[in-house]
């Protein structure tokens, strides 16, 4: 009986860690370059030079204040990158329309009509990663 109830206990553990997580805001690395992608690929009409004076007011509460003010380089970064595959994640980014809103509506930016905002979670947020080519150095122009 022992045995039986030992592996009911097991079995039911083991379920418990293959259900899929609740969703998670995305790491905060990944939004910021996120937002930086969506200033500098036109996703929205809100400027690069925008986005990092501003970029706080889209993060609803999500991100702790080091979390905050680290993201500012990665936006900075993202908005200002150029790489053989640039209109590849542009397209990317600028795709996911329900988190493209998400980031420009508290901006009062463009947003895509008709399509409501929605969580940027580390499960949904797809970013192409940068491509150098045969361009030689790291890609940047």
């Amino acid at each position: 009986m022992k045995r039986v109830s030992l592996c009911l206990a097991l079995a039911l553990a083991l379920a418990g860690c293959s259900q899929t997580p609740p969703d998670q805001p995305a790491y905060f690395a990944r939004m910021a370059r996120f937002m930086g992608l969506v200033a500098r690929c036109e996703c929205s009409d809100i400027t690069p030079a925008r986005m990092i004076a501003e970029y706080p007011k889209a993060l609803g509460g999500l991100y702790s204040e080091k979390e905050i003010a680290a993201m500012r380089g990665y936006i900075q970064l993202a908005a200002s990158e150029q790489w053989d595959n640039e209109v590849l994640m542009c397209a990317e980014a600028c795709s996911q329309t329900c988190m493209v809103n998400t980031v420009a509506a508290p901006l009062g930016g463009r947003t895509v009509p008709g399509v409501q905002a929605c969580l940027v979670s580390e499960r949904d947020l797809h970013l192409t990663e940068p491509f150098a080519g045969m361009s030689g150095g790291n890609g940047m122009q």
